[in-house]
């Protein structure tokens, strides 16, 4: 008797929030339709937290800015994948202290400590902010970010390692998603009009410059899984992929990426030929020399192209060094050196996390400025991961995250020449290695950390190399240890 009061209690419940919301969807707002997604997003959490880490892979690349879906908010955030977040990392921190969930050996190396001293220096960097609201928003989301595809990541596939090519196979499957709804958008503009990429990957990403970034990224990884691929129909279908993914990227018209990707094919070949570190230092060297040598008449010449950015393919790659009237590449310019100017008034803690976009206008130049600068400094960021640290944090930031990806470069290229690793893993080492270096190389010329497109791959890759590197140190010590018992 009691169970049919239930389900009659329940049934007009259901009735009544389908009334109420029917009326809000025809007043045009989509609010309370948000309640089942995050009823159904918090029974994930607490029932199934690693199928949630696995749906967040997928879900990345699909996220869309809040402010799209409810327009007219004074907040704004990635639906529904940062709420996710939020509530599987408070899910961790419980877990953490009730079930000793904490990663010990993470706490000896040195990967693991500069993400520490990072997080630790922009959390001090808030005080002093110029905003500290916004800077203590921007702490929260690195720290969530780094908390669960680096954190939780690690955990999940040292556990397993298999748990890596799910999460790799899912992070690809969103973004070929994204690949062919934003070539499709393309298509119907045309191909090669390099002014319809630019907007072809909304909603789900701010603009062609983070796409491109996001595709360039996942290129290696899509070919390690390729070649990990046994022979017939999943060899074919990866290899298949892979070149889908490489023309999503040309079609971006993503400048920046496409030199991203290039520089990670070096050091695959690099890796491939087996060519020693020192000689890649003695050549950069060589090379760094060189341009301080001829830096007049480099800068000579390229002051000499005037040609712009285009649907041309040859053209669109010559307006890379543009510095003459590439709005583009004068604006990069502009924003560094307003970003230089910042740090030298603030070197030790910055302008506050995150508040490079409020405060930069007053440090523009007018000699500087170009047809798509403000007056107000009101758009957009210091289009580099590094000068925008250092402008809003201080040095101690960017040489903290410098080391993050220093540690994790050579902890991964410590790990491919281990005789013990399997081909596979080492495939998947190396395509982890080549996606940091797209990105550690991209930062350079943008700053994507914040979306959590770029901050998934990016931090999900570093907890692969960790994981396995785990993986086979443990390995080699049980191995260790049952010769010691036989010789016994």
């Amino acid at each position: 008797m009691k169970s049919k009061y239930d389900i009659l209690l329940v049934a007009i419940l259901s009735l009544l929030f389908i009334a109420v919301n029917s009326f809000y969807t025809y007043q045009q707002s989509i609010i309370l339709s948000l309640i089942p997604v995050l009823l159904l997003v918090g029974m994930w959490v607490f029932f199934a937290p690693e199928k949630l880490f696995y749906g967040l892979a997928f879900l990345v690349p699909l996220s869309v800015s809040l402010r799209r879906i409810v327009p007219g908010l004074s907040f704004d955030f990635w639906f529904p994948t940062e709420p996710m977040l939020v509530f599987l990392l408070l899910m961790i921190i419980l877990k953490s202290l009730k079930e000793n969930y904490f990663q010990k050996e993470l706490l000896k190396h040195p990967v693991f400590i500069s993400m520490l001293f990072y997080l630790g220096w922009l959390l001090i960097s808030v005080v002093p902010s110029e905003m500290p609201i916004v800077s203590l928003k921007y702490f929260l989301v690195r720290f969530w970010f780094i908390g669960i595809f680096f954190y939780l990541g690690y955990f999940l596939f040292k556990q397993n390692t298999k748990n890596i090519n799910l999460f790799l196979s899912l992070f690809i499957a969103g973004l070929g998603i994204v690949a062919i709804f934003s070539i499709a958008k393309q298509s119907a503009v045309g191909l090669l009009s390099h002014r319809s990429a630019y907007n072809s990957s909304a909603p789900f990403f701010i603009d062609h410059t983070s796409y491109g970034a996001a595709i360039a990224f996942a290129v290696p990884l899509i070919g390690a899984i390729a070649f990990n691929a046994k022979r017939g129909i999943p060899k074919i279908l990866g290899w298949i992929f892979t070149v889908f993914f490489i023309l999503a990227l040309i079609l971006s018209y993503s400048r920046a990426a496409w030199l991203s990707l290039i520089l990670a094919i070096m050091v695959w070949f690099f890796i491939r030929f087996r060519i020693k570190l020192r000689t890649i230092v003695v050549a950069s060297a060589l090379l760094t020399a060189l341009f301080f040598t001829f830096q007049d008449e480099i800068k000579w010449r390229l002051e000499r192209n005037t040609t712009d950015s285009s649907g041309d393919l040859a053209e669109h790659v010559k307006s890379m060094y543009n510095i003459k009237s590439d709005a583009s590449n004068l604006e990069r310019i502009n924003r560094w050196d307003a970003a230089w100017d910042m740090f030298s008034e603030r070197p030790l803690f910055g302008w506050g996390p995150g508040t490079y976009q409020f405060v930069y206008a007053p440090f523009q130049k007018s000699y500087y400025k170009t047809i798509i600068s403000t007056n107000f400094g009101n758009w957009g960021n210091a289009h580099s991961e590094y000068l925008g640290l250092m402008s809003e944090a201080g040095l101690p930031s960017v040489l903290a995250f410098i080391s993050i990806w220093v540690f994790a470069l050579l902890s991964g290229f410590k790990l491919i020449k281990k005789p013990s690793i399997s081909r596979e893993h080492r495939n998947i080492t190396i395509a982890c290695l080549m996606g940091l270096i797209t990105y550690i190389s991209h930062a350079f010329l943008n700053n994507f950390l914040d979306m959590d497109k770029i901050a998934a791959p990016f931090w999900g890759s570093m907890a692969i190399i960790l994981a396995l590197e785990y993986h086979y140190k443990k390995q080699g010590n049980i191995t260790e240890a049952e010769l010691i018992e036989l010789e016994s």
